[in-house]
Order: C-alpha cells, then structure tokens, then sequence
C-alpha cells in the first residue's frame, strides 16, 4: 500500500455529520486550525487518544500511536480554547502548520466545476462521471482497453476500472485501486495519471512502455464512489462509505472492513459506528467492500500483486499487517520497497518510510492489505 500527501481529515464532531446531512450547502470549515504536535511522552500519547473518542473529538490526519510521533489534528474554533488548555497541560509542542483550512477547500472547489469529457486531464477533480465517461472513451480508442466492474455501491453506483491487456493470458495481473478513503481525492489522480502513462507511453520512454506491453493491469480509481460524491457536494472530509448504522450517523470505513483479522474496536479502527475509523457490524457489511473482494477472487489465478494508494502519510506499507512475522515474501518485498523509495527520492526529493505494516505503522493489523 503505498501512502501519499496528507489528505484533508474525515470527520470532527457528530454534529458536524448531521449538519452536513440537512444541509443544502456544502458544509464549511472557516476559521478550523491545523497544528503539528510532538508526542514526547506516555501522559501526551493518552490524552490524544481520549480527545479522539470524547464527546468533543478531534480529527487527526493519523492516528496517536507511539512516542516520538509527529501528529497533524484539527481544532475547531470553538475548541480552541480546550486545544490551548490541554497542550499547556502536558507541555506538548506545537506547529501550526493551516491557519484557515476552509482556505484549502476553496482552492479546490473551482477545479471541481470544470467537466468536459473531451478534454479530461489533471488539472481539475472530475466527478464519478467523468472520469467514467474518460475510460469508457479509452475503451474505444485501444483495443487492449477494457472496462470492468469490480463491484457496487450502497447508492447503487457501479465501481469501474480499466483492465490493460496487450497479450491475453500470458502477462503476469497487478491490481490497483485508490480512493477507498472518499477524502483522499489525489489518489484518484494518481491512478487515473498511471492509466493514461501506461497506454501512451512510446519507444521514448522503453521502461513504462514495457511495463505497458507486459503486465496484465487491472486498475480501479475510486473504490468508495459515494463517499467520494459526498465529499464533492456536501462534506470535503467525508471518508467513509454512505450506508446507515444506527439513527444519526451513515457510514464504514472500507479499509477496515475487510475479512482479514477484522475486530471492530480494535486497534486503528473503531466500534463507534459515528468515527471515521468505524470498521462496521461485521466483516464485509459494506457492499462496495464485499462486491470488489468476490472479483478479486475471481481473478486470483491471474494476480501477482496489488497496490492500494492512499495520502494518509508517506509510507509504502508491505506484508504482513497483522503480526510481527515476516511474510515468506519479505526479502522481495523489501527490495521493490528500497527501490521504489529511492526513485522517488531521486524524482521529487519525497522521503518515505518503509517497511511491514506491523511494525511500520504499528496499527495496521485491521487493514485489508495481508
């Protein structure tokens, strides 16, 4: 799984979730603060921990979990004052790093307008259908192009990919998919920027265009399609799906509902079906969730790999997430990893920390990468 810029946060307070379900605008964040804060100490570690499940909960771009962590979170202004109280309390350190996140927002908002589907690029956000019209148009310009539904939608949105096969049943299949966190809108980007770099690559640039003419690629952009058009039209920092769970609050975070060591409440996710990190009644409960999982196994035999993009930090997480023991794997895992972070140093100056999720993240064992 491999992690990129920090993505805007999933959600504040539940009041904030109903406001932004009566609401015919989208829900704004003017004035809300981000600051950077150092855990140095057992005392600070905890109290984060507590302000992310209090009646007034904060929102972290990360979740609290060591000594030594750098930690992003958002304050509310009318949680200032708590903010200012509790830092001067337990002497923690802080940055501020975002004076005004609604500023953010809105220098997105104008890229969200621009919709045509003849002149799709990456200068803007397109919506599901757009960017659904642009592969179905790819569909007809290449014939190794082929639209796939990898599954549905609570809403009742088909999930559609690309599948890039220029030698049918001897390419090796790697599997990607972005955007299962509606928020982390770049990751999108990403994948849709990797699908056009794989069918347009030329003799000019020999390594792509091998990589094009020798891998079976099944590529999905945006896996939590309703959450994603929430946070185009109601609320920027939605992340979860769209289904409800209970009276008041709607959703699941998809990247913890997978049948692979699931325990709502555990550690990295949570039983309070109001949290972004909420991880569902149950295994699968999440349609978009199920759906992809039973097409994945239908591919199985033709599979080598799968990468999830996500702009929660700069990682590149590998097997295993759930303990401590190496995966058979590790020795080849570790050199892509070593070599796809030195490239990226190289390109853009981006450092990333690698590693398995276990020990990595130290709170991944709820993730569905295995």
């Amino acid at each position: 799984m491999v992690e990129r810029e920090r993505p805007l946060p999933a959600q504040f307070v539940e009041v904030h979730q109903i406001l932004a379900l009566t609401s015919a605008e989208p829900y704004r964040f003017d004035q809300f603060k981000v600051f950077r804060v150092r855990i140095e100490a057992q005392e600070q570690l905890d109290v984060l921990k507590s302000l992310k499940t209090g009646p007034n909960s904060y929102e972290y771009f990360d979740e609290p979990r060591q000594i030594g962590q750098e930690l992003d979170m958002v304050v509310p202004p009318f949680l200032q004052s708590e903010f200012d109280s509790m830092i001067t309390g337990t002497k923690m350190n802080k940055k501020l790093m975002i004076n005004n996140l609604q500023e953010l927002v809105d220098k997105e908002r104008p890229n969200t307008a621009v919709e045509n589907d003849d002149e799709f690029g990456w200068d803007d956000y397109h919506s599901i259908d757009t960017i659904n019209a642009w592969m179905y148009s790819l569909e007809e310009l290449y014939d190794e192009v082929t639209v796939i539904q990898g599954g549905t939608s609570y809403e009742g949105r088909n999930i559609l990919g690309v599948n890039i096969n220029r030698n049918p049943g001897q390419n090796p299949g790697i599997f990607i998919e972005s955007q299962i966190h509606a928020n982390e809108w770049i990751t999108s980007g990403s994948t849709t920027w990797i699908i056009n770099k794989l069918l347009t690559a030329t003799t000019a640039d020999p390594e792509i265009k091998n990589l094009a003419d020798n891998i079976n690629w099944y590529i999905f952009p945006i896996i939590n399609v309703d959450g994603y058009e929430y946070t185009r039209n109601v609320y920027r920092m939605w992340r979860k799906t769209r289904s409800q769970q209970g009276l008041i609050c709607n959703g699941v975070d998809p990247n913890r509902n997978w049948d692979v060591y699931w325990e709502k409440g555990g550690i990295g996710s949570s039983a309070n079906m109001c949290d972004g990190s909420f991880a569902g009644p149950e295994p699968f409960s999440e349609i978009e969730t199920k759906s992809l999982s039973e097409y994945i196994l239908s591919l199985a035999d033709n599979l080598n790999f799968y990468i999830g993009f996500h702009s929660a930090a700069n990682m590149l997480l590998f097997p295993w997430g759930h303990t401590n023991n190496p995966s058979p794997y590790y020795p080849q895992f570790m050199e892509i990893a070593t070599a796809t972070v030195t490239a990226l140093h190289a390109r853009h100056g981006t450092n990333y920390t690698y590693g398995p999720g276990s020990s990595t993240i130290k709170t991944s064992k709820f993730y569905k990468f295995h």
